[in-house]
């Protein structure tokens, strides 16, 4: 036997004993794992999340989430829903650029119809809720500019218009009208594994919920709470005024003793 057989024949054995190939695999696989954790900016935590095929972009604004979601998860599609027309204008423009981006002119609500939308010189502030002056007060270049009327519809009626490819990711920034959206659109939303949506601790918007009803109306859903990203806080006192909340399906997290 020559001694390059006889080393292989050895280290068969020895690996056949002690899994030695296996640990190794295991040990690759975690890697990879907190590789992707630490690429995905919408995690609040480091649970795992699947790299999900569709991203629901409800309040698109300007395309900056979709923007990020399209480094984050190349080959997902994005529905973005954005109610402001000069704001679709630049979503419009992103997609003929990125084919991944569907851009949908409606704000999503829980009825159907029309409805007036207050619209800030700082468009990410626009909402149809009425902004209150503690908003303004904390950031005065948000000021109500104009005000419009949209369309408006619930995403469990728009859903069936649209090819919802599992794992799906919602994300709801609607200043204040996130319980409405998730309302008209429980059915869709209970078919995500990851929804993050941003909710206020001050008072900034007129009939706007408090965080603890967006809570039990995502655990309702089946979803659990994973923690904050992105805190905004008044420029003098440091008050925490709002954070985007991220919520999960517990099926997503792997059995500890499988790694």
């Amino acid at each position: 036997m020559s001694i390059r057989k006889g080393l292989r024949r050895g280290l068969v054995s020895f690996d056949a004993r002690f899994g030695i190939r296996n640990w190794l695999r295991q040990g690759e696989a975690v890697e990879a794992q907190g590789q992707s954790i630490r690429s995905d900016p919408f995690a609040a935590s480091e649970l795992p999340h699947p790299i999900p095929r569709t991203v629901l972009d409800i309040g698109a604004s300007h395309g900056q989430f979709a923007t990020e979601a399209l480094r984050a998860f190349p080959g997902a599609r994005i529905y973005s829903f954005e109610p402001i027309p000069e704001c679709f204008d630049e979503l419009v423009a992103l997609a003929a650029a990125e084919p991944a981006v569907h851009p949908i002119n409606l704000a999503l609500s829980d009825r159907e119809g029309e409805q007036d939308l207050w619209v800030s010189s700082f468009r990410d502030s626009s909402s149809l809720q009425e902004m209150l002056p503690s908003h303004l007060e904390a950031w005065p270049h948000t000021a109500i500019e104009k005000k419009i009327t949209v369309s408006l519809r619930q995403l469990d009626e728009v859903a069936g218009e649209l090819a919802l490819e599992e794992p799906i990711f919602a994300k709801i920034d609607v200043q204040g009208h996130e319980l409405a959206v998730l309302r008209g659109g429980s059915v869709t939303l209970a078919k995500c594994d990851r929804v993050m949506l941003e909710c206020n601790f001050a008072p900034l918007y007129a009939g706007q919920p408090t965080f603890n009803e967006l809570y039990d109306s995502l655990r309702e859903l089946g979803f659990l709470f994973e923690g904050f990203i992105s805190p905004l806080r008044h420029p003098q006192s440091l008050e925490l005024l709002s954070a985007d909340a991220v919520f999960y399906k517990s099926r997503n997290v792997p059995d500890s003793k499988s790694i």
